[in-house]
């Protein structure tokens, strides 16, 4: 340092959060020299010793002049308070706004910007999340007892790899959670905000947000150039946006430090134009790398939940990622991905001191250690991981003992013709063995006033690859019709199977064997032998012979294929992050008559093809297509039927069913069925607090049956012209604050039913149905 010079160093903060404000403009008075905060909101630069003070200037705060004292040495606090008017839109008549053009050339250049358009990278990350009250200004509590730890704190160290277009995998090479000796959620902590804010949406809580540089966003944001940078021969725009007023649409607001070289993202500082119950505000910083592509170096966020657990000490959860040993292109074609994204190495929890010391990029202050003492402390006397066991089994819908989990899906089941159903099952869990597992069930309906049971045997032969081999049987009720093209994307409660009525007893027993290959392809192979007998009149005429009871010997072959769907290894389980692609169900069943007294030879095939796709401008499309086709003339419970979701006493909408047909009205062989509907979420109206999500309906059916006379004693109908169903839905109609934490949403929807299959009375024709969702906005 030269003689006659200081270095000043110190950091902005939020007068009322008490949070750091990243890149804001700093001054020396009466002098050239500049520069900003970084991203954590710290700043440093030489001055002369006759400097008296430095001006702070922040987008949306009151610019101060700080004072600089000689005497002391220490680290400087600029605290600075929000401005007392909004920032307006400019108005310049016949004008071109400057910050638009600035910010067309931004979106020109986005598509080269974006680093997931690089051939390829690898980088490490250093992550850090802390669990917080927010500070509270004045808040005589806090300042007679000063906070000594945080409540809860999170560090992980990852190791990313990407293949253009879209192969991506991030380890987790090392994990310490305060608490937790085998933090099996470490994995989450990586997904809390986009890696880059290039996307078209960038996307928090399941909520689609338009990005301010997506294409057609000078429509919707307003944008204002609030100051130039210049340094040396480097030019920044610092540029503001904001949705523009009486445009519905999901929006952000903040700040991007555009710089001129390639007009790229420098900075961003962004959150959702609309405050909810749960905030969230992303900070993103880039570096450019050798002289060329510009990369994210920093991704800090913060989660505010605005009255949990209440609006004087609401929680906020700090983080930060730390982005370094970056090597472009260096990764090739050939490389090995994992069918997870994001996955916890074996050994992530074991790291020693001098590895983590070796990995942070600062040290851990007091309060972080006085966290990790006082919760490992209490993480140990209460046994935090004996109860994140209990959490990883009831994911799965099990809860532990010691040798066993009994299987909580089987306790409480209702349905028309069981009335209440009782029951439990239990399964050895791997503290009796990792690759054996052997269980069974029971359960009493109170309406039919029998016993069902079941059990069956399977050895786990790989778990990467999804592989095991069973054997099973069970003494139950199988619905008639019932479909096995099942949904992914199934709801946890299907209120369908509350309104079956019609059902066999089924003595079955079979083998099966199942495992995934080239990552997309899940099968299922089973062969199994069933013998049925109705539990409804009826009788099937075969070769002019009534049947009433049959046997069924049939081999399936099932096919489930998600191209490029993700998933992240976390509670010890693969969890799916879904696919943008439609997925594929296949199902091949064939009989064989003679085997083991079987009574059938047919083919029987279902197929279903289902995807939701998200445009920015008009919302989320959501189809079902599915199709059935058999051979040969089959007993009733191996039709296709039971596609109705329409019962007077159950009046919630049922997943990929036909709102106003009643259960078992048609009966086909060979069948067609599209469930159709469009999402508008809030695109048509809003007002203050109330938006409602519109969804249109649009369903249709079609299917014939062969040899109609062969059922005796049962009513149904055929479907051979189109059936067809319109609704309209509205969701989040009266919301119920649900712990502060999020709103409880009650909707409403009306279907009508007409065409060929229309009702004479018009009411009969009219289903209205009830939703419930879960909403944060």
């Amino acid at each position: 340092m030269m003689h006659g010079q200081d270095l000043v160093h110190g950091i902005v903060i939020d007068k009322n959060s008490k949070q750091p404000l990243a890149f804001a403009n700093l001054a020396i008075k009466n002098s050239s020299t500049k520069t900003s905060s970084d991203i954590d909101g710290k700043f440093s630069f030489i001055t002369n010793t006759d400097t008296t003070g430095i001006i702070c200037s922040y987008v949306g705060y009151t610019t101060k002049v700080h004072t600089i004292d000689k005497k002391k040495k220490e680290s400087y606090t600029i605290v600075l308070e929000t401005s007392q008017y909004t920032l307006d839109e400019v108005i310049v008549n016949k004008a071109i706004n400057p910050a638009d053009e600035i910010m067309k050339k931004v979106i020109l250049n986005k598509k080269r910007n974006n680093p997931e358009n690089l051939k390829s990278f690898k980088y490490s990350s250093y992550n850090k999340i802390i669990y917080d009250y927010k500070a509270i200004e004045n808040d005589k509590k806090s300042e007679r007892k000063p906070r000594d730890s945080h409540l809860f704190i999170m560090e992980s160290v990852t190791e990313k790899k990407f293949v253009k277009p879209d192969l991506s995998q991030e380890v987790v090479i090392a994990t310490k959670v305060s608490g937790f000796k085998n933090p099996s959620f470490a994995t989450i902590a990586t997904d809390f905000q986009p890696f880059s804010f290039y996307d078209d949406t960038i996307k928090f809580f399941n909520i689609n947000y338009l990005n301010p540089i997506a294409k057609g966003s000078l429509a919707k944001y307003k944008f204002r150039i609030e100051e130039t940078l210049v340094h040396n021969l480097d030019t920044t725009y610092v540029i503001s946006f904001k949705p523009k007023m009486n445009k519905n649409f999901d929006g952000l607001q903040g700040v991007l430090y555009i710089n001129k070289k390639k007009f790229a993202i420098q900075n961003v500082i962004a959150s959702p134009a609309e405050k909810g119950k749960v905030d969230i505000r992303i900070q993103q910083k880039y570096s450019i790398i050798e002289d060329e592509f510009w990369f994210p170096e920093q991704l800090n966020f913060t989660i505010q939940f605005n009255d949990f657990p209440n609006k004087t000490r609401p929680m906020i959860v700090d983080g930060k990622a730390y982005i370094s040993q970056v090597e472009l292109n260096s990764v090739g074609q050939n490389e090995k991905f994992t069918l997870q994204k994001v996955l916890l190495d074996d050994h992530a929890g074991s790291k020693d001191p001098i590895f983590w010391k070796k990995h942070r990029i600062e040290d851990l202050n007091k309060i972080d250690v006085r966290t990790y003492q006082r919760i490992d402390s209490i993480g140990s006397e209460k046994k935090f991981d004996s109860y994140l066991t209990i959490i990883e089994k009831l994911i799965q819908r099990r809860y532990p003992l010691k040798y066993i989990d009994i299987d909580l899906s089987k306790i409480l089941l209702y349905n028309k013709y069981e009335g209440l159903r009782i029951g439990t099952g239990f399964y050895t869990n791997e503290n009796t063995s990792k690759k054996i597992t052997v269980g069974g069930y029971v359960g009493y309906g109170t309406k039919d006033e029998a016993f069902k049971y079941g059990g069956d045997l399977s050895f786990n032969l790989s778990k990467d690859y999804e592989s095991k081999i069973g054997l099973y049987y069970k003494n139950d009720l199988n619905e008639t019709g019932k479909q096995d093209v099942i949904s992914k994307n199934a709801e946890v409660f299907d209120f369908r199977k509350m309104i079956g009525y019609r059902y066999d007893q089924v003595n079955q027993a079979g083998i099966c064997l199942q495992f995934r290959s080239f990552k997309y392809f899940l099968w299922d192979f089973q062969f199994q032998r069933t013998k049925t007998t109705p539990k409804y009149d009826y009788q099937f005429i075969s070769s002019d012979q009534p049947i009433i009871d049959y046997t069924n010997s049939n081999f399936k072959v099932g096919l489930t294929f998600a191209y490029k769907e993700h998933f992240i290894s976390s509670f010890h389980q693969n969890i799916s992050s879904g696919t943008k692609f439609p997925i594929l169900y296949l199902n091949y069943s064939r009989g064989l008559k003679n085997f083991a007294h079987a009574d059938f030879n047919y083919n029987k095939i279902e197929l279903a093809l289902e995807q939701s796709v998200y445009n920015r401008n008009f919302g989320t499309t959501t189809y079902r297509a599915e199709a059935g086709y058999i051979d040969k003339p089959l007993p009733y419970g191996l039709l296709f039927t039971g596609e109705g979701g329409y019962d007077k006493d159950v009046v919630f909408i049922m997943k990929s069913s036909f709102q106003t047909l009643k259960p078992y009205e048609f009966l086909s062989d060979k069948y067609f069925n599209l469930f159709l509907s469009h999402n508008f979420g809030g695109l048509l109206f809003k007002k203050d607090k109330f938006q409602p999500d519109i969804i249109v309906h649009q369903n249709l059916g079609l299917g014939t049956l062969s040899e109609k006379a062969a059922h005796n004693f049962i009513a149904f109908k055929t479907k051979d012209k189109i059936f067809i169903e319109s609704g309209l839905q509205f969701n989040n109609l009266i919301k119920l604050n649900y712990y502060n934490l999020a709103d409880i949403g009650f909707g409403t929807a009306a279907f009508y039913r007409y065409g060929y299959y229309e009702n004479p009375e018009f009411k009969d024709n009219i289903a209205f149905k009830f939703t419930l969702g879960i909403s944060i906005k």
